[in-house]
């Protein structure tokens, strides 16, 4: 929270200060770094061109693996263009690579390790990738491998160090490489998943941790990611040896609803409230919004609210920045 008689850009230039430098030029100007997502498609542009004086960075999703590990899929109509609409308007872009599955409708493990347990694949994908960059016109790649096994850590490490000599022959020295994180409030939960962060932190700018998907239509209803959890999270990946400078504070722009007609969509901020009506209630403690209604239907989400309560927070614990999922399901909130 902002202090009474505090402005908001006086508590973010404070936090900056205290987490150190960073050639983030949204930090060098006493701001968090913010990362908008977003996936190709109607209106995306719109929503980048909007989002562009608050995001340094908009990670494109991207590329995806095929399922031999070995190489990559071509990317998404519209790449290309989302990429020059982010240039222009003074963002940075990004490209995304996916162990995503369009058959299984979710992350692969099995694909993610056809990738990382073969140093043959590992070089040709990261060379491949970091060519797609190129020709795409983005300024980083992003690895975004989920739903990884502990058997992954040491290939993951590899290719993390493989794709970031790639990308600095490619695209230049200051081009960035990151890597979106599934959260965990422990060190089992990193290295159970894949995640040595330590080693990882060798080779990546920075990590984007998913403080999001708490809870989901795999489990029972509640918080998209509460802010207690939030925060154990960061404090695990700290613990792990990522240092608080390096981590953007990943932020839900959806919610789930449970039971009834819609049991297990994914809802944007607004259908959510739509369905919640008069039942809608707002969480401090937990930084997001809740409804329980008649007929026994429970509806979670984020917001804009939300998402200013991620900003106070990342920045009360002197983070890099946020990054929010995604643009296509809400535009950028101001702070």
């Amino acid at each position: 929270m902002v202090r009474r008689g505090i402005t908001v850009a006086a508590v973010l230039l404070a936090g900056i200060l205290l987490a150190g430098c960073s050639p983030d030029p949204s930090v060098a100007a006493g701001r968090l770094a913010v990362e908008g997502y977003v996936e190709p498609g109607s209106g995306a542009a719109g929503r980048v061109t909007a989002a562009a004086d608050r995001a340094s960075t908009i990670g494109i999703d991207g590329v995806t693996l095929a399922d031999d590990g070995a190489t990559l899929l071509d990317p998404p109509d519209g790449t290309a263009a989302l990429a020059r609409t982010a240039t222009r308007a003074g963002s940075s872009p990004e490209l995304l690579v996916s162990n995503f599955s369009s058959d299984l409708g979710d992350f692969s493990p099995q694909i993610g390790t056809a990738l990382l347990s073969h140093a043959a694949h590992r070089s040709a994908v990261a060379d491949e990738l970091a060519r797609r960059a190129h020709d795409l016109g983005m300024r980083g790649v992003q690895i975004d491998l989920e739903s990884l096994r502990a058997r992954d850590r040491a290939g993951l490490v590899a290719f993390a160090g493989e794709l970031s000599d790639a990308v600095h022959d490619r695209l230049g020295r200051s081009a960035r490489v990151s890597i979106a994180v599934m959260a965990s409030t422990d060190a089992d939960g990193y290295r159970d998943t894949g995640y040595d962060l330590r080693r990882l932190a060798r080779h990546v700018d920075r990590v984007v941790l998913m403080t999001y998907d708490q809870h989901g239509p795999w489990s029972g209803p509640g918080t998209i990611g509460s802010l207690p959890w939030t925060e154990r999270v960061v404090r695990a990946a700290e613990a792990e040896g990522v240092p608080r400078s390096r981590i953007d504070l990943g932020i839900a722009g959806y919610g789930y609803v449970w039971g009834g007609e819609h049991d297990g969509e994914q809802v944007t901020p607004a259908r959510a409230a739509e369905l919640a009506g008069k039942a809608a209630t707002w969480s401090a403690r937990d930084g997001e919004w809740s409804a329980a209604l008649r007929d026994g239907v429970r509806v979670h989400w984020s917001d804009a609210r939300s998402y200013r309560a991620r900003v106070a927070l990342a920045t009360t614990l002197h983070l890099h920045g946020v990054a929010l999922w995604s643009l296509n399901l809400e535009a950028l909130p101001r702070t």
